[in-house]
């Protein structure tokens, strides 16, 4: 399943949340049952949720965690290298 599949969203429904598709279940939902540890809470509560779904929605947080994490460690390479660029330039 794809995010796609797994999610919607209107800005005149819910508050414009995100929501699980064919639900009014927001997947901030999700994160605050992960959050408490009781993924199993989260079923029980929510049975119309797939386990399809929340399958989609944590590949997709993981994947764009790591593209995330990725510029990040990339952006403080360039600046730790132009601190040092900068004090080389100074010790001249």
């Amino acid at each position: 399943m794809t995010i796609d599949q797994a999610l919607w969203q209107d800005a005149d429904r819910v508050g414009g949340a995100v929501c699980f598709r064919d639900t009014r279940i927001p997947v901030s939902t999700l994160f605050d049952y992960l959050e408490a540890r009781d993924i199993a809470g989260f079923f029980e509560n929510y049975p119309d949720v797939s386990s399809e779904m929340v399958e989609a929605v944590l590949e997709t947080a993981k994947n764009r965690l790591k593209s995330v994490s990725q510029n990040l460690v990339e952006s403080l390479r360039k600046s730790i290298e132009a601190d040092r660029d900068r004090l080389d330039r100074k010790e001249k």
